[in-house]
């Protein structure tokens, strides 16, 4: 025979209603509480550390004066930085080359806005100039440039637009003693017709 007896659900709530209610002994209750008032440890997570990074385009910068490359620094203590590197034109690094001759002859001209930095070499046989700005002339004129040798013997070294120019090399055929430029028609002309805007003797 079972002395188990299986109560209802009614049952058993009428049996919990029927209980007393009996305080907590004062002695737990300070238990609980000075445990809940204990400092609770604090455990500190490490801080991730953000590095900056400035964007770079994917393609290479590339201007008249030279090639921008950015190249990122492989490994080291430096990791992820970069080291900026320009590259020479094939203008600068005629220009260079001129100007490492024993026998460098040079001017700097301004005709009417577009300067002009020249360096010659007997020697070599080479001359030209480094042209920025841009000549303020007439509609439909530009600034023609003059090479003259030695002997007398002129030749046009081309025709300066009234666009802006930076760091755009225009080599001589022959090196070089005195430069003229003058007024022409944009065309150029098959010699000097206009007005002269600037003439410089080398030294």
């Amino acid at each position: 025979m079972s002395n188990t007896h299986e109560f209802s659900e009614a049952e058993f709530d009428d049996f919990l209603d029927s209980l007393p209610e009996i305080d907590p002994p004062p002695e737990m209750k300070d238990k609980v509480f000075s445990s809940l008032d204990a400092e609770a440890e604090v455990v500190e997570m490490p801080r991730r550390r953000w590095r900056a990074f400035v964007a770079v385009p994917a393609a290479a910068a590339v201007v008249i004066a030279g090639v921008v490359l950015w190249i990122p620094h492989q490994g080291g203590e430096d990791a992820g930085e970069g080291n900026t590197v320009v590259a020479e034109s094939s203008g600068e690094e005629s220009m260079h080359h001129i100007m490492e001759a024993d026998d460098l002859i040079q001017g700097k001209a301004d005709a009417s806005g577009a300067r002009l930095d020249i360096v010659s070499s007997a020697s070599m046989g080479k001359s030209g100039a480094m042209v920025d700005g841009q000549p303020e002339l007439k509609e439909g004129m530009g600034a023609q440039v003059w090479a003259i040798s030695e002997d007398k013997t002129m030749t046009s070294a081309g025709v300066i637009g009234q666009d802006p120019h930076d760091g755009v090399w225009m080599p001589f055929e022959s090196n070089a003693v005195k430069v003229m430029v003058t007024e022409e028609p944009a065309a150029g002309s098959a010699e000097p017709t206009g007005r002269t805007l600037v003439e410089v003797r080398l030294s």
